[in-house]
């Protein structure tokens, strides 16, 4: 059985482009190890948590620094989104982002932000 962390303490944080944006991917660095991640447009919508690991593979490929299959989290562009999921299953619902909101957490994973990584 798996135990959803609490999240209400969880410092979230964004892109620094994002700062002043109405939505965004926000992420938290939590106890153990996790990493939650939501949709600042919903915060209602449940986080995806994956383990600081799974999080460290997703932006080493969003760097072009390892293939998309080796990553656990996966990010599909369409022509209206882009829609982060979980290639387990097991973070629920995908969360949906506009371009724009992608755009900007693209580039602070790029500027290797800390508040993204978590150093």
């Amino acid at each position: 059985m798996t135990t959803t962390p609490d999240l209400s303490n969880a410092q979230w944080r964004k892109a620094s482009l994002s700062e002043s944006a109405q939505g965004c991917v926000e992420v938290a660095f939590l106890a153990g190890g996790q990493v939650a991640v939501r949709d600042s447009k919903d915060v209602s919508k449940p986080a995806h948590i994956y383990p600081e690991a799974a999080w460290t593979v997703f932006l080493d490929h969003l760097r072009g620094l390892v293939p998309a299959d080796a990553s656990r989290i996966s990010v599909d562009i369409t022509t209206d989104a882009a829609v982060l999921s979980d290639r387990e299953g097991t973070a629920g619902a995908p969360h949906v982002y506009t371009h724009r909101e992608w755009l900007f957490f693209l580039d602070g994973v790029l500027k290797r932000e800390s508040q993204l990584i978590g150093a």
